[in-house]
Parts: C-alpha cells; sequence; structure tokens
C-alpha cells in the first residue's frame, strides 16, 4: 500500500479509569481505561482495505508497509502497540518482562515490554511509580514481593504535563490518579501483577507474584524527563532499540515528514486535528486517532485543521 490510512480506536474498560477516553461507565462496568489507537487488531477506518484488521493489511505487503527496519523488529507482529490512558485511580503495581523472559514464561512467539509514555495531562498531585526507594535490596524486594508489601518501599515521584518517561523492561511502575498520557511501547500485552491496591481478582485479572519475581530487575528504575514545544517544530521525546516516538506540534503550517522507505510511521494526534497529506492524498485526524503511513510513501506532511494541533510519530529506529 502506497497511501496512509486512519485506523479505528479500540476502547477498554479497566476498573482504574477515568472520564476522558470514552462515555460514563454503566453501572456494574468499569470505566473507561484505554484506547488501543494502533495495534494489530486495530481496523481500518477508510480507503481501500477498510473495515480490514492492521494485521491484515501488513501481512499481505509487509515490506511496503512497514519497511525493512520495521519488518526486522517484527517478528510477525506490527512491532508497537500505542495507547492512550487515562486513569481514575491507580494501576497495579506491575513490571513487564523482557523479550527473553517472555518467552520463558508463556513460551515461543512470546514478546517482552519495554513501555514508554509522553504525559498530556496530570492532576497537581499525580505520581508514578518508577522502581524502588533507594537503598533497598533485592532481598528485601523478594520478600516484599512475597508479603504484600513492596508497595511500602515503592519509589513515588511526581508527574506533569509534558514529561517523558521510558520504562524499560524489569521496572516496576504503576500510574496514579489523574494522568491522561500517551503509551508507545512493544507489540505486547504481558503484564505480571505484584499487588492491585486492594481490588478482588479475578479469572482475568489476578496476581503474578512468581512471574513478577521472574520479571523485575530489583534496582531498576526511571525518571519523567519534561519537554517543551511551542509553536511549530518537533523533538524526539521517546527513544530506544525498540522504537522512536517524535513529538510534532503544528500551529501555522504543515510539518514536512519522511519514512525514508525505512520504517512506517504511525501519526497519533494528542491535541486539536490535524490533516496528514501523502501521496496525492489527505487524511482528517480528530484527537486521539491515528494514522498508518507506510514505509513505502516517503515524504509526508502534516498539517492543522483550524487550531494549533500536536502529535506523537511513531516509528521503529
Amino acid at each position: 500500500m502506497t497511501q496512509p490510512f486512519r485506523l479505528v480506536p479500540e476502547l477498554r474498560r479497566r476498573p482504574w479509569g477515568g472520564t476522558r477516553l470514552g462515555p460514563a461507565s454503566a453501572p456494574g462496568t468499569d470505566p473507561v481505561g484505554e484506547a488501543w489507537v494502533a495495534w494489530d487488531g486495530c481496523v481500518v477506518a477508510d480507503g481501500p482495505d477498510v473495515g480490514r484488521t492492521l494485521a491484515q493489511v501488513v501481512a499481505d505487503d509487509p515490506l511496503g508497509i512497514l519497511g525493512p527496519d520495521g519488518a526486522a523488529a517484527a517478528g510477525g507482529l506490527f512491532p508497537i502497540l500505542v495507547k492512550i490512558l487515562d486513569t481514575g485511580a491507580w494501576l497495579s503495581l506491575q513490571v513487564h518482562p523482557d523479550d527473553a523472559t517472555a518467552i520463558a514464561l508463556e513460551g515461543p512467539g512470546a514478546v517482552g515490554k519495554t513501555e514508554s509514555w509522553y504525559v498530556l495531562d496530570a492532576a497537581a498531585d499525580a505520581e508514578l511509580i518508577l522502581g524502588v526507594e533507594p537503598g533497598v535490596t533485592a532481598e528485601q524486594v523478594t520478600a516484599a514481593v512475597r508479603d504484600g508489601t513492596l508497595h511500602r518501599i515503592a519509589r513515588r515521584v511526581g508527574v506533569r504535563a509534558g514529561d517523558a518517561v521510558l520504562v524499560r523492561a524489569g521496572t516496576l511502575h504503576s500510574i496514579g490518579p489523574g494522568v491522561l498520557l500517551y503509551e508507545l511501547q512493544q507489540a505486547s500485552d504481558l503484564t505480571y501483577r505484584v499487588s492491585d491496591w486492594g481490588r478482588p481478582a479475578t479469572a482475568t485479572r489476578r496476581l503474578h507474584p512468581d512471574e513478577s519475581l521472574a520479571s523485575l530487575r530489583p534496582t531498576a528504575t526511571a525518571l519523567p524527563r519534561w519537554t517543551h514545544l511551542d509553536g511549530d517544530d518537533r523533538l524526539t521525546a521517546i527513544a530506544c532499540e525498540k522504537f522512536v516516538g517524535d513529538l510534532v506540534a503544528v500551529e501555522t503550517r504543515s510539518e514536512e515528514l519522511d519514512t525514508l522507505g525505512r520504517s512506517f510511521h504511525v501519526v497519533t494526534v494528542v491535541a486539536g486535528s490535524l490533516v496528514v497529506d501523502a501521496a496525492g492524498l489527505s487524511a482528517a485526524l480528530g484527537l486521539f486517532e491515528s494514522a498508518v503511513v507506510p514505509a513505502s510513501v516517503g515524504p509526508y506532511a502534516v498539517r492543522p485543521a483550524g487550531s494549533a494541533a500536536r502529535a506523537v510519530v511513531a516509528r521503529v529506529p
């Protein structure tokens, strides 16, 4: 495929969800906590492949859509997953495995999960958990996982809009209430819960003490890095060997971008609305909507649709 195409966001309800991603929850149901805006199972919203999943479209032309860099990283999957998260309560205290641990625990084909966050909005007292307090030993961490007290030695840090955080696999983490963020991660949903703040376990939401201990790197931590972008500009907010997220602001003019034929781009609007112009076609995107720009497209542009807009453009390095 040689033209960009929009994806239909998939809303998912979570016990910790907020109020900004979907309608109010009906009695007895969880609020919407996540919008999965780009992943294998997303449905294509327009163009010749409307109604098909991203996985099906990629299978027809993996090199044209993913590019050589994207295809090398894919392992049979679209290699990234993009979400928007809205928290009304603490997420579980959790850890994700790296690739090798994922295979050891879940079997061949399993993928680990390094993830990253770009904070769009945060309450004045909003916090993240990133690792454990300095000086805590590996033995203390193991004991705390076993007796359910790890939250007492977890490291809490304040967070504000504009913060970017890279959370490598093996890092203990959680997101507190009052946070709206963009999440860019490996194409994996492997989450091992150390504790869930007293919420009752269910068949689909249980605790994983053994898997957590196998995945946890006791001294691993992370710190938010504040980013600032005004007017018409761009910067790299997120970068590691698994993915890159470039923050792009458009206010008065178009911003020229280029896949270079190497990797797909996923353009996700995080403020305002914009238009993607590529291959003689235009795709209009509203807030939290995404478009895939195939690697074969090459040069393209994003421009504001009315007022100023911001997007995160995700790719593989």
